[in-house]
């Protein structure tokens, strides 16, 4: 819980930690951590406050040495054997790497920094193999879910203190009144875990787990409305009777309490929420024109460079003042002093720009590559009850999020996002292999007295 002070204010620290700190004795998940070695120790840490802080934690550090590169360093050294023993496996996955590391050797010498920078965008890829191989025994999977608790509870404490700091004035709302700073990709999958019937996520984490369906809704990213659209509709059809019957459940309850919050919440700030709905729906909305604008540009780009790829090093569009230049000429940082904007929001055509038509089909097959064992998970779904079977929905939800996010945003361009993408591909990959949905062999030993 220490990091907390590193990127929280000081007295929602203090909090998250008084209240994580008797939250993990409570919940006996000290228990679960004494269990692991001081790699997974190291991971399990770093992917905890990944997850929560994301980007306030994923920067901390000295440029280029960022808290992300130390450790996934430190775990690639420490767990270099291991690594080696699954490379036939992940062999996509130690390719796209070599390919990413390839691109930053050859442009390094003409971009510097700003090269190796681009290349982490598959570099990142490495996370599957090093997840794959934590995750690989049904404790770690157990110790994730665990977690889940602790993200549910000081979440919903975040929000609320956000909440009370802007009533009474020591904080404003960003984003024309209206946003709240909860973060992107926890509150998300928090939202799609309530839908799903958790034997240990009782009745008290999910009506605090509510908090996240306003949170969601005031960040107003229509890429994670519609990522937890489709994740629901996924789950609902290929979940269980249960699973089904709980999504309609809060579903309507969810839908209640949206509407008491946006209601009450409009007459608390300066600006007409609903007014603010009314423009972010409609299709001339500035910010989804930028999204089309940018992309062809981006594509102009491509189809001059569609074999082996506009490179790395170099920033693949420039905006500035909603105005498209049509030539480069400045680096990352000249652009980003003068609140430009150098990346399209979409991470699956800046790779195929970058890294052209030949290594494109490569990455699709790694990011793709979980969806080919769903079929088997589904199919062995009875095995090992409700619960293993909610944590395989809860991944498969999580997973197509990432992938609708990926779609609209700057997601594999850097780490606070890019983890939890690759996180949750190395853990559906390993989830068959480490027993989830086996049935569980009870040894029964009958001893007959002499």
């Amino acid at each position: 819980m220490l990091p907390f002070f590193l990127y929280e204010d000081l007295l929602l620290a203090a909090i998250m930690f008084g209240v994580g700190l008797l939250l993990t004795y409570f919940e006996k998940i000290n228990e679960a951590i004494n269990q692991l070695d001081w790699r997974e120790y190291l991971f399990f840490l770093y992917m905890f406050h990944m997850l929560f802080g994301e980007r306030e934690f994923a920067y901390l550090g000295i440029e280029p040495l960022f808290v992300t590169e130390i450790v996934l360093g430190i775990l690639t050294v420490a767990y270099a054997r291991d690594l080696l023993k699954i490379r036939r496996e992940l062999f996509i996955y130690y390719l796209i790497v070599l390919i990413g590391i390839g691109f930053a050797f050859v442009y390094f010498f003409q971009h510097q920094l700003d090269a190796v920078r681009d290349s982490f965008m598959l570099i990142y890829a490495f996370w599957v193999p090093i997840v794959y191989y934590v995750f690989r025994g049904r404790k770690h999977y157990e110790l994730f879910f665990l977690f889940l608790k602790l993200f549910i509870v000081l979440k919903a404490i975040a929000y609320c203190y956000e909440a009370a700091m802007i009533i009474l004035g020591y904080q404003r709302i960003t984003f024309e009144g209206f946003r709240f700073g909860v973060g992107y990709i926890l509150p998300s999958m928090i939202v799609i875990a309530i839908f799903l019937p958790f034997k240990h996520i009782g009745i008290k984490y999910k009506l605090l787990g509510l908090f996240m369906i306003p949170a969601v809704f005031t960040v107003f990213h229509r890429s994670i409305f519609m990522g937890i659209f489709i994740a629901l509709a996924v789950i609902f059809i290929i979940g269980s009777h249960l699973s089904r019957k709980n999504i309609l459940t809060y579903g309507v309850t969810s839908l209640v309490l949206l509407i008491g919050f946006l209601i009450y919440y409009n007459t608390l700030v300066e600006v007409d929420i609903f007014d603010i709905l009314d423009r972010k729906t409609s299709l001339d909305e500035g910010n989804i024109n930028y999204r089309m604008l940018s992309w062809q540009y981006v594509m102009q780009n491509f189809y001059q460079n569609f074999l082996i790829g506009y490179g790395v090093g170099r920033p693949v569009m420039f905006a500035y003042q909603d105005v498209f230049y049509s030539t480069v000429d400045m680096t990352y940082f000249e652009i980003r002093d003068l609140a430009g904007n150098a990346q399209p929001h979409n991470s699956y055509l800046n790779i195929l720009t970058r890294f052209g038509i030949l290594i494109f089909p490569l990455f699709l097959y790694a990011i793709f590559k979980p969806l080919f064992r769903l079929k088997n998970y589904i199919n062995q779904k009875r095995k090992n009850g409700e619960n293993a079977y909610s944590m395989f929905l809860l991944l498969t939800g999580f997973l197509l999020l990432m992938y609708v996010l990926a779609f609209f945003n700057v997601v594999l361009e850097g780490p606070h996002h890019s983890f939890p993408f690759w996180l949750v591909i190395g853990m559906l990959l390993s989830f068959g292999r480490a027993g989830n949905l086996s049935p569980k062999i009870v040894r029964i030993r009958r001893y007959l007295k002499p």
